[in-house]
């Protein structure tokens, strides 16, 4: 069958897996659900599954709208839409992530996408989608004509977007649903559901379009935060290293941290600060010297951490792990006292 989404391919000289956009069924893969055609094949589908165990390949079409799902372990994804069926720009691919974290690359734009995140690559170019984990993404294709105007007069190609709530919710947990449900689908049904599911995104697109980017600055700066917790301690942790590791320009990630009144290194020596300042305060901890806590918070050069820490707390650390010491001594003796 042609559902004009993709083909396995296997890259041996690589450590991930290649997912090409070709109207083929994967060569060597097996076929493990049969496929049901209605009339005017108005619903079919077929599974394919990955001979070596990485992985599935659900490939659907609900009348004009194409679905593709990859079920995967580490892998690449190479789509190209003008290849779908010889017309320039044809489809508009729309790509959901369902599980794991993946990045979205086209003419130099890199997206990244997590779980309930979506994005619209460009109709005229390739995009290639790199994952190192486990993941689970649909690929819907969509005929130009149904969504011409809103993707020719809106740049959504550079855009990732969250269904953290509202219409962008409802329209990824529909998308994801109906996957679910094709084998108790009617074919008389198919092009009713396919029609409402692009009357979704539509709206979702709408509302985007109007109420701006606070949610998708919101969860980048989320994203942002729990990787420099992560990685805080690591001496090396740059803008251009979280940036490249995100999958984000430097100046996207300098804007995420824009409306909250900081500069990115400047959250990260605030909390490498806080951590070698609860360092200090620990009894536990009191043989360590102070080189050595800095050093363990990221800090190459002690001067540095010093002034830092000056700066940031109005005292310097060795006034902080001396007066903790001090106050331990005091409540030692007042509890002796009471005994």
């Amino acid at each position: 069958m042609d559902c004009g989404i993709g083909e396995i391919v296997n890259d041996t000289k690589s450590p991930v897996r290649t997912v090409s956009a070709l109207a083929v069924p994967p060569p060597g893969a097996s076929a493990v659900t049969s496929g049901r055609s209605g009339e005017r094949a108005a619903l079919s589908w077929q599974n394919f599954e990955d001979p070596s165990g990485h992985g599935t390949l659900q490939f659907a079409r609900v009348a004009w709208l194409g679905i593709a799902r990859i079920r995967a372990s580490a892998h690449r994804v190479v789509n190209d839409p003008r290849l779908l069926d010889g017309s320039p720009g044809s489809d508009v691919h729309v790509v959901l992530q369902v599980s794991g974290s993946s990045v979205l690359e086209q003419t130099g734009h890199v997206l990244t996408l997590e779980p309930g995140g979506w994005a619209a690559p460009r109709v005229d170019h390739p995009y290639a989608i790199i994952s190192r984990e486990r993941t689970e993404r649909l690929i819907l294709s969509i005929g130009r004509e149904h969504l011409a105007a809103e993707f020719t007069s809106t740049p959504w190609a550079s855009r990732t977007f969250f269904a953290a709530s509202g219409t962008g919710r409802l329209f990824f947990s529909t998308a994801v649903c109906l996957a679910d449900e094709l084998p108790y689908i009617r074919s008389g049904q198919a092009r009713a559901l396919a029609d409402q599911l692009v009357a979704l995104l539509r709206i979702a697109l709408e509302y985007e379009h109007y109420s701006g980017t606070a949610e998708q600055s919101d969860l980048r700066h989320e994203t942002a935060h729990r990787y420099i917790a992560t990685h805080l301690r690591d001496p090396h942790l740059t803008v251009e290293r979280i940036a490249a590791a995100l999958g984000w320009s430097r100046r996207t990630l300098a804007r995420v941290f824009v409306p909250h009144g900081e500069t990115l290194m400047d959250y990260v020596y605030q909390q490498r600060l806080e951590g070698a300042r609860r360092d200090l305060l620990n009894p536990m901890l009191e043989a360590r010297s102070l080189v050595d806590i800095a050093r363990s918070w990221g800090f190459v050069n002690y001067t540095h951490f010093a002034d830092r820490f000056r700066g940031h707390f109005g005292v310097t650390a060795t006034t902080v792990r001396r007066r903790e010491k001090a106050a331990r001594a005091v409540a030692s003796q007042d509890g002796s006292r009471c005994a």
